[in-house]
């Protein structure tokens, strides 16, 4: 056999090679499915689903393919690429032409949702919001009820429903400082007492009907309440001069220079006391003719301060506003001291006045011992 020539070439071997060659030009012609372009391709088909949701899974078709197939669940879908039957394989572009069933918002083609605005006709606060702020955070403002479309007091029958359940304890405190609350036992007040009559829509439209009754306790006068022992005098209101700033100053200055070291309870013991005398008639019917009644017998009048040759100055401002408070509270009626009833005198723990004996006692409060007389007056 012959041998073959050095550097003879084999047909087999060439052959494969061409194979070999053909193969990766087919491989690197065709190129690799990039898995971005999947996403988009399943991105896409979701956007354009329209009458159902698409439930999309990507499968490999072989080992060794550079492409992906989805498999669809849908019973019927057309979104341009043609009809697709469920369960069967089918190749997507990346182009898809979106339906206009379900379109992607982009958040610079959306438009405000605050349309326009408009003042309400005849609102005093249209054009002007630091007014209606401070009206909004003002004390005592109706403006839940306005803001919710209810002009406060403006319809007689719902102030009619209102007063059915409206309790006369609900006035109990109305106006009353709190120092004072603990000592009110009244629910109303004497109707000249305007620091305690309640400004609300409910009360304005009863006061014309409480005129129209002829009573005391209907036209809102205060007349305490009597026990056995008390005299007739005790059963009429105060004057209504009692409620004048001057009478008011008279009775404040006697509480404050006789009692402003007790406890509120004792000065308006001693302003109850003063009161009484206003309704006897055997005193003079002014309060400040009560204080100062023989001011001019040194220390030999009512009350001693009035009397005493010291001027009457007054240094301790907030107890002078309690006293005037208290004043206030016992002439309007909100404060009746019961086991002080209708006492005229009473006298400091440490004296012991002559006319005592003769007056019958009725309790101590403090330092001071108050006393009713048997007659009505000076016994």
């Amino acid at each position: 056999m012959a041998k073959l020539k050095s550097g003879g070439h084999n047909p087999s071997t060439s052959h494969r090679g061409k194979v070999l060659a053909l193969l990766c030009a087919c491989w690197f012609s065709f190129g690799f499915a990039s898995p971005i372009a999947v996403q988009d391709i399943v991105s896409d088909s979701i956007v354009a689903a329209t009458a159902e949701e698409w439930t999309m899974q990507p499968k490999g078709a072989d080992a060794c393919s550079h492409l992906q197939e989805l498999r669809l669940a849908l019973s019927t879908a057309s979104d341009g690429l043609g009809t697709i039957s469920a369960g069967k394989r089918s190749a997507l572009r990346a182009s898809v032409e979106h339906s206009a069933g379900r379109q992607r918002v982009v958040a610079e083609d959306k438009g405000s949702r605050l349309v326009r605005r408009v003042a309400l006709s005849g609102s005093r606060f249209a054009d002007d919001g630091p007014e209606l702020a401070a009206w909004l955070f003002a004390s005592q403002s109706d403006a839940p009820n306005s803001l919710a479309g209810f002009t406060v007091g403006s319809d007689p029958e719902i102030l009619s429903a209102v007063s059915t359940f409206h309790r006369p304890e609900d006035d109990r405190l109305v106006g009353v400082p709190a120092i004072l609350a603990d000592l009110v036992n009244n629910n109303g007040a004497d109707i000249l007492a305007t620091a305690y009559v309640p400004d609300d829509p409910l009360h304005a439209m009863k006061a014309p009907f409480d005129a129209l009754l002829g009573s005391a306790e209907s036209s809102g006068r205060f007349v305490p309440p009597t026990v056995e022992g008390d005299h007739p005098w005790m059963r009429e209101p105060l004057p209504a001069s009692v409620f004048s700033t001057a009478q008011q100053e008279c009775l404040a200055t006697a509480i404050y220079f006789e009692a402003r070291g007790e406890k509120v309870e004792g000065q308006a013991a001693v302003a109850q006391v003063i009161l009484n005398r206003v309704r006897n008639p055997a005193y003079p019917e002014s309060v400040c003719g009560v204080v100062y009644q023989n001011q001019d017998w040194l220390n030999k009048c009512q009350f001693s301060f009035a009397c005493d040759g010291i001027p009457d100055i007054v240094a301790d401002r907030r107890a002078f506003e309690i006293a005037k408070d208290v004043a206030m509270a016992v002439s309007g009626g909100k404060i009746f001291l019961s086991e002080v009833a209708s006492s005229t005198h009473y006298n400091a723990t440490y004296v012991s006045p002559v006319w005592a004996r003769s007056m019958e006692r009725m309790t101590q409060i403090g330092s001071h011992i108050f006393y009713r007389t048997f007659g009505g007056g000076w016994s």
